[in-house]
């Protein structure tokens, strides 16, 4: 039977201010939340766990997450000796926050709180539970320890925004305090460690608590809940102007509203990352808040509902997981999982538009470069100001329409979380003295099944069989799009256009003597129109730097082409050499100096040749590709000693 007598307070603010209170097949899901654990669920946390995250209290009643691991990293070490109970055989590390509280855990009422989720990565599910300790006992000087709890909620989650993993217990790990930091001093900040690990994460465990009033304890008692959170690497954003606050979005879910509602009904949070590659965790607790709508697109464009949390303490260890990734693995992101967004104050070069204020782009004309690559020009109802790198972000629901709330579309994942808003580099330049000028042109290649691009891609295939001359002039079609906003730093080192957002000043070339480009594949488009920005350079303003391209695809004739039309030469300049990686047949023919073709793909032994410019402080390096291919770059790059932090990275998901 059910745990709960209906919504708490926090969680009628939450739906309210989300719109799902009116929604009326959301208005009962509180009686899904079942008052002892299923068999189902407790086998599964009996025999199929690496690991447990949970939330538990500290003196200050703020919650922090810990991560409950067996002592030999295999599953087997939680127990379920009756229906309502979990025995929990673990080993803490120190400063892992269970470890600091458990000796508590038998004193104040409402001190032995815990929630836990259960989440096996490699086959994507989960299941929730929260109730009371009632045992914890330390067994030894090493760490072990006892834990019972009595479950009374337990909840079934769904598999979305999961990355999978297979993990692996790894029996070297050897755990190192690097920051614990249990009261971050005001003006302080997270270490640059702790804010890397968080950009990198695409998982991060979300602990929550809710503190009832005498009045509610009866028939909404206090209780704590542990949540998972995840998205591609990124989408969890540290303020850059405090470097303490974290952004995390909230993103299509099930609409329980049981972690946001405690959040509003009590401001803290606990969030706890973990690196399953180096076994690195960072545990924070802090102070939350829910923001939604216009507020939250102040602090995250696009957004409309995000979690805030201003750290007030963190913990950062070095190599405590005792389990890695399994050897060979390839992570599989979820398809669920929607682009990232940045916060307001990290887009330096953005402009975004006011809803009202949305320019209107109609489609001019449509070049298919084969039938899944093509160019689509575009005309906007106003001037803009493009940097050569930057993208464009389009709002296609004139064209297509509104979507409806669906909580899980295993045909099609992406439509879950759809708004039908894409970004993509802008593949020509537009110069900055040219105030009339309102055209803009995005080369892209056609997603499988995406809803955009399947759109385009079909109408631009019809044409060319029926209508070829509709290709050429496409304003008869009156097919339009709103103008978002134009963003991306993805730019050049000077020589940039004027800034989109007034008044910006130019961005300073610091002694740089040479630029990197790595594109795979489709990846060029941003080169290419930085190219056509270099092209209409006087021989006076020739480009101070020497920039090499690595080029990889499996159409080399088709982006070669756009490299040539963008340099209005059938020759490259002496500042550019092009390294072409490809096995395709092409008809061009590399026997320039500065041209060279590679076959098979970009290697860690290939740069290792040129490992000294690449280092440089002289050098900087760009790179756009799919996600495989820049992670590869990444890993080679990195492995040769370029800090990773050099590299400027524009991935074009959408």
């Amino acid at each position: 039977m059910t745990a709960l007598n209906g919504w708490h307070r926090g969680e009628i603010l939450a739906r309210q201010k989300t719109g799902y209170d009116k929604a009326p097949e959301t208005a009962m899901l509180w009686t899904s939340i079942q008052g002892e654990m299923s068999e189902q669920h407790s086998t599964f946390h009996t025999t199929r766990l690496h690991f447990l995250p949970v939330c538990v209290l500290d003196e200050e009643r703020r919650p922090w997450g810990s991560v409950l691991v067996g002592k030999d990293g295999n599953p087997g070490y939680i127990h379920h000796p009756k229906y309502d109970t979990l025995l929990v055989q673990a080993r803490l590390w120190e400063k892992d926050p269970f470890n600091r509280v458990l000796d508590m855990c038998k004193g104040e009422e409402g001190m032995n709180l815990l929630a836990g989720i259960g989440v096996e990565l490699s086959t994507r599910r989960r299941n929730k539970f929260a109730g009371k300790i009632v045992r914890a006992e330390r067994k030894d000087e090493d760490g072990n320890v006892d834990i019972e709890v009595v479950v009374n909620q337990a909840l079934g989650n769904c598999p979305k925004y999961i990355t999978l993993r297979e993990l692996v217990p790894y029996s070297s790990a050897s755990p190192v305090v690097v920051n614990d930091e249990q009261h971050l001093p005001d003006g302080e900040r997270l270490s640059g460690e702790a804010i890397s690990l968080i950009l990198e994460s695409d998982t991060v465990f979300l602990g929550s608590t809710y503190a009832a009033s005498k009045e509610e304890a009866s028939r909404f008692p206090s209780h704590l809940g542990m949540n998972h959170r995840g998205g591609r690497p990124g989408f969890i954003r540290v303020k850059p102007s405090d470097g303490r606050t974290i952004v995390l979005p909230d993103l299509s879910g099930n609409r329980y509203m049981t972690t946001l509602g405690n959040i509003e009904a009590t401001p803290l949070a606990a969030l706890t990352f973990i690196s399953f590659t180096t076994g690195d965790i960072l545990y924070v607790t802090g102070k939350a808040r829910n923001v939604y709508g216009l507020e939250a697109h102040k602090i995250m464009p696009l957004q409309d509902t995000l979690t805030e949390i201003y750290v007030t303490g963190y913990t950062y260890i070095r190599d405590a997981l005792p389990l890695r990734v399994k050897p060979g693995y390839e992570i599989d992101p979820s398809p669920y999982s929607p682009p990232i967004k940045l916060l307001a104050e990290e887009a330096h070069l953005s402009k975004l538009f006011s809803h009202e204020e949305q320019p209107t782009a109609l489609l001019t004309r449509m070049t298919l470069h084969s039938p899944t690559i093509a160019t689509f020009e575009w005309e906007s109802s106003v001037p803009l100001k493009i940097n050569p790198g930057q993208a464009i972000i389009l709002d296609f629901k004139p064209f297509l329409g509104s979507r409806r709330y669906q909580h899980m579309s295993p045909m099609k994942p992406t439509l879950v979380n759809d708004d039908f808003i894409r970004t993509w580099t802008v593949s020509n330049y537009l110069p900055p003295h040219d105030s009339t000028s309102r055209s803009f042109s995005l080369t892209m290649r056609e997603k499988t099944g995406g809803t955009v691009t399947g759109a385009l891609f079909t109408i631009a295939r019809k044409l060319s069989q029926l209508k070829p001359s509709a290709l050429e002039d496409s304003r008869g079609l009156s097919l339009t799009a709103k103008v978002v906003g134009v963003n991306g730093d993805f730019v050049l080192p000077s020589l940039q256009a004027e800034a989109a957002v007034e008044g910006l000043p130019d961005v300073e070339d610091q002694g740089i003597k040479r630029l990197f480009w790595f594109a795979g594949g489709i990846g060029v488009t941003p080169f290419i129109s930085m190219l056509a920005a270099l092209s209409r350079q006087t021989k006076e303003t020739t480009p101070p730097w020497e920039i090499t391209l690595f080029l990889s695809t499996r159409e080399p004739d088709i982006f070669l082409s756009l490299i040539f039309a963008a340099l209005k030469s059938i020759q490259l300049p002496q500042y550019l050499s092009v390294h072409l990686f490809t096995d395709a047949d092409t008809t061009y023919d590399p026997n320039e100096y500065n041209f060279v073709r590679h076959s098979g793909r970009i290697s860690k032994s290939f740069l290792e040749d040129k490992k000294d410019v690449l280092v440089s402080n002289e050098s900087v390096i760009f790179l756009c590709g799919s996600d495989s291919y820049e992670r590869n770059v990444v890993r080679y790059l990195t492995e040769l000693g370029v800090d990773a932090g050099r590299i400027k990275r524009e991935g074009f998901a959408y």
